[in-house]
């Protein structure tokens, strides 16, 4: 098996690295509804409201790879929903953009996907309401193409240093697989690694390894900055 690391592909790669799983819980009923989010307060309804990942609108992430940059930005805000816009950078000036889709739900953050993604059904969450060192939880979704499991582990807190900051961080193991479907053809792919979660401002570094048939392809991004308005 080759093993390559990230250059001109990573920045393509790194759309789907927060895309740290989609499914959706009661996603038929709760995909984006544009509702307004309260006026008072911090403009983030309570069920939205999450240690791992801030939901304000405008709320911006910034990261680097091997070869890229990407800003995210939380966009829509509704009472039980938000977009979050992606922007990936090469250093060569090529560009590609994405709209991730979220519910917020008693149980948690649902990332369902993105705009160009159909999800026929799923269960589980991406970032739970609450997380403690040991916690597990897995989730599924079953799209046009196949399905994806994505499991994960609270490993604990440690220190992380990135080009924002050094800070105290929950490192989560993530290990997903799918089954994608094209032209009549069935691959398997697997994506294993780690992220390092900071309460009040996200993810801040990720590591992963992405396994295609044939190719492997090792990914590191770190975040260079973040903006909480």
């Amino acid at each position: 098996m080759k093993t390559l690391t990230v250059r001109k592909s990573a920045w393509i790669v790194a759309l789907v690295i927060l895309a740290l799983a989609q499914s959706a819980c009661n996603f038929a009923t709760q995909l984006i509804n544009g509702k307004s989010a309260p006026a008072s307060g911090t403009g983030v309804p309570a069920i939205c409201d999450n240690k791992y990942l801030p939901t304000k609108a405008g709320a911006t992430r910034t990261f680097a790879g091997n070869g890229y940059t990407s800003v995210y930005t939380i966009s829509k805000l509704g009472a039980s929903s938000f977009e979050q816009q992606a922007l990936s950078s090469s250093n060569n000036g090529q560009q590609v953009s994405a709209t991730y889709l979220w519910n917020c739900t008693t149980d948690g953050l649902v990332e369902i996907g993105t705009k160009d993604v159909t999800i026929l059904s799923g269960k589980g969450v991406t970032i739970p309401a609450s997380i403690k060192t040991g916690d597990q939880w897995t989730q599924f979704r079953q799209t046009t193409s196949g399905p994806t499991t994505d499991s994960y582990t609270a490993l604990g807190e440690e220190s992380v240093t990135v080009p924002a900051g050094t800070f105290t961080a929950m490192k989560i193991q993530k290990n997903s697989i799918s089954e994608i479907t094209l032209s009549g053809q069935t691959a398997t792919t697997k994506i294993d690694g780690f992220e390092w979660w900071v309460q009040g401002i996200g993810s801040v570094k990720a590591d992963y390894i992405y396994t295609y048939p044939k190719i492997t392809i090792k990914s590191k991004t770190e975040m260079q900055s973040y903006s909480n308005p």
